[in-house]
Formats: structure tokens, sequence, C-alpha cells
């Protein structure tokens, strides 16, 4: 009896992180019900409400990174930080001081070119802002003299024009509760964000479909902590979470998380 007590006072009740790593060594994945199996085998009267603050907790500390609602992984993928380039930071700059209050984002295509197989010549800097103050915005850009400027394109503009140019500037809405991220002062889209949005909006990402379209998913998920869940609920704002759950199933790595 003495000896089982000692070995249960051996492992500590608040189990920590170097605990859970080695107890799921071999999982890539761990799902909710398998991480309070495993606390519950050290406390066995552990409530609801104290293990999901254990989670909270460890998710706080970047020590558990949800992949998808009830998944989680202890991968040390990094985070994806772009290299804002002089001329987007410039422009972000001034949308900051001049839009102060709308909710904006800014990005480069040339941001996707080491995830590709081949390197498009072509570049669109995309402004990303709410309805509202997209037209404002436009002509400010036209103002302060920034070239090739186009205001939510069509097909016959993308075409015509936007194909023919080495780079372009592109003002399109953004979706409301679009994921985004903060780069010192400049709010960017999350990867989530930006794998969403070049399968949505196929014609203005035309170099990045078909086998391109695959390798960037695979390439992405295969270096960075991607987020299922906050894919699949974008992509549901933009009306294509079906589609883009289905093209994830039958083509790319990330079947594993959904299958999950």
């Amino acid at each position: 009896m003495a000896r089982l007590c000692n070995k249960t006072a051996a492992v500590p009740t608040d189990i920590s992180i170097e605990h859970l790593k080695k107890r799921f060594a071999h999982h890539p994945h761990i799902t909710r019900e398998e991480l309070l199996g495993f606390y519950r085998s050290v406390e066995p009267d552990l409530k609801e409400s104290t293990f999901a603050w254990r989670i909270y907790s460890l998710k706080e500390k970047s020590q558990l990174k949800p992949i998808r609602r009830g998944v989680y992984t202890f991968s040390t993928k990094p985070q994806f930080h772009p290299q804002v380039e002089p001329k987007l930071n410039e422009i972000a700059l001034k949308l900051n001081k001049a839009f102060p209050v709308a909710r904006k984002c800014v990005w480069n295509t040339q941001w996707l070119n080491e995830w590709m197989i081949h390197q498009p010549g072509r570049f669109l800097l995309l402004v990303e802002v709410e309805v509202v103050a997209m037209e404002s915005v436009f002509y400010f850009l036209k103002d302060e003299k920034y070239k090739n400027v186009y205001l939510n394109p069509d097909e016959n503009l993308l075409e015509r024009y936007i194909y023919e140019e080495s780079e372009s500037i592109i003002v399109k809405p953004l979706v409301t509760k679009a994921p985004l991220e903060k780069e010192q002062q400049i709010s960017t889209p999350s990867l989530e964000k930006i794998l969403v949005d070049i399968f949505v909006d196929r014609k203005l990402f035309s170099a990045f479909q078909g086998s391109e379209l695959v390798h960037i998913f695979n390439t992405l998920y295969s270096t960075y902590a991607l987020n299922i869940t906050k894919m699949t609920a974008y992509a549901k704002r933009r009306a294509k979470d079906q589609e883009l759950i289905d093209f994830m199933t039958k083509n790319t790595l990330l079947s594993e998380l959904l299958s999950k």
C-alpha cells in the first residue's frame, strides 16, 4: 500500500508539458478526449472546468496548438511572419494614418513564391479593407501617385490589364471576421486566410491554381502550424467551406486533420 502511495505521489497532479509530450510522443495530433483521459488517469476526480482551464493555459503559452475544434498538437512548427517589403510597408503606414478606424490588411503574392514549384514573374499587392472605405482607399492610393491601382477588378480587367503587368495594387473588400495577424503596426492576413483566398478567388490568383495550389497547401502544412477550424470558419463566411473541405480531403496532406 505504501509503495502505491509513493508511486502516485511521484506523478505530479499538475502535469507539465514535458509529461504530456512524453505520453503523446508518437501522436502527431491529440484529441481533447485523449488529453482528458490522460489527466484523469492521474487525477480521477478532475473537474471538466479545471481541465478546460488547463487547456486554455497551455494554448495561451503556445505550448499546445489547436489545429481544429477539439484537436491539438505539440508541434514545434513555427508561426509564419511575413517579410513586409518597403513599398507594402509604406502603403500600410499611410493607410493607417489616413484611415485609422477602418479594418484592413495588406499582403503580397510574392510571399507565396517560396512554396511554389514555378516562380511567377508578376505579383499582386493586396489592400483589403472594409467595404465602406474601399472606394476612398482606392482614390487615396491614386492620389498618392501609386501606379496600376485597381478597385476590385472583374475578369475583364484582370485579363486585359492586370495579367500583363509585373506588379499591380488590388483594392478589394475585406471579409468580416477574416483572420488577421499583426506585424508591428501592420495588419496582414493569417496563413489560413491566404490559403482560403487563393482557393476561392481563382481568377484573381490564377497563377496559383492546379498542381501549384496543391503544392502550396502541402508545403505550408508541412512547414507551419495551421488551424483547420480557422480555415473552415473563414471559408464558410465566403460560402465555400464544403468545397474547401472536399478539395483538402481529396488532394492534400491536410486530409489527415479532417479525418481526426
